[in-house]
This record gives C-alpha cells, structure tokens and sequence, in this order.
C-alpha cells in the first residue's frame, strides 16, 4: 500500500482523479478551495493508493471503508456484483446507514449477476439509480460520512479483485469529499438523466 501524506503529491492525486484544480486561492480569484474540492499546501489530507497489480487488495480497503460508515454511503460504479461488496453494503443498510446508489442501465439490465445483487440491495431498502442518458455511467466512486472517498478504476467485480490491472484510491479529505458528493448529489437529482431501477 502507498500512504501518501505530502501535499503534492496529494494534489496531483485529487487532479488526476476528480479534475479539481491545484490552483491557489490568489490564482483562482475566488474564495477558500474547500468550495471547489481541491487539496491544497498545507492540507491535512491523507491519501493512500492501492494497486491489484501490487498485490495490494483494494477490495479490502473498500469493503472495510463500507463496514465503518456510520451515517451515510453514496456509491456510483458502473459494474457491482462482487459479494463481498455487495454484504457489506447490505449491511451498512441494515444498520441505519442512508445508502443511495447509482450504476450503468445497461449493466444492470444485461449482466446477469449484476441484476442479482442490484436485487439484494434494494430489497434491503437501498435506492437504486441507472441512467436514462445514451453515454454510460462510467463512474467508480464511494462518498463514506461525506468525509471519505474512494475512487480510481476499479468496478466492484471479482474479475477486478482478482485479474484486472486496477487502482484504488482512499482520500480522507472534507474538501475533496465534498466535492464527490456535490457531484454525486447533481446525478441523483437529474430526473431527466437517472430514474429509478426497476429490475
């Protein structure tokens, strides 16, 4: 696992993940860069990378990242039928956590094991989103107490867990969280864009 703790390296990381700028607050004009979700020097945030390739587990830190959400789970990923996963989610429903979940129509109504679990969560009470748009709902990212996210390329899949080339990153930061979840939040509320699943 690389810990990444020094603020470049940081900010390269939420650039290169979320496209939120590296830019101070003089170059930008405006105000403090919690509003635009961006890791600035001197930031508190913790970042750490996790490579399948590496022999790094990812899946662990996303089913562990699942298991300590106390209040709230916003997930967006394309593809989702790896068990783990899928328990874990369950029961963070189970245990009061507000889970809301996005995915891709199209995955959801082809793949077999995916339209299973999407089953599973939401007989657990979970909402269920798939986009009504033409482009695909690409997304791979998780907003954990809105202060914790994971995102990178990794579907929730056990072909990701265990043959896929894939990264995941855990970002423990108020700012960044809060620009995933502003960004998640744009893509519930778009009735035009995302309805509900009916399976």
């Amino acid at each position: 696992m690389k810990v990444i703790n020094s603020s470049v390296s940081a900010i390269l990381l939420c650039a290169a993940v979320t496209g939120c700028s590296a830019a101070s607050d003089e170059q930008q004009g405006q105000g403090s860069s919690a509003h635009n979700g961006a890791v600035t020097e001197g930031s508190a945030a913790d970042v750490q990378a996790l490579f399948t390739s590496e022999g790094e587990r990812p899946e662990k830190a996303i089913v562990q990242l699942i298991k300590e959400a106390k209040s709230s789970l916003d997930i967006a990923v394309y593809s989702i039928s790896y068990e783990p996963v899928v328990t874990a989610i369950i029961d963070a429903a189970d245990r009061g956590v507000q889970v809301r979940l996005i995915t891709d129509r199209a995955h959801a109504e082809e793949k077999g094991k995916q339209k299973k679990a999407l089953k599973r969560i939401r007989e657990a009470g979970v909402p269920v989103k798939v986009n009504a748009h033409e482009g695909k709902m690409h997304l791979k990212m998780l907003i954990a107490d809105q202060s914790r996210v994971e995102a990178g390329s990794m579907n929730y899949l056990e072909s990701s867990a265990q043959e896929n080339d894939d990264v995941v990153l855990i970002i423990k930061d108020a700012a960044v969280a809060a620009k995933f979840e502003q960004a998640f939040s744009h893509l519930w509320d778009d009735a035009d864009r995302f309805t509900d699943w009916s399976g």
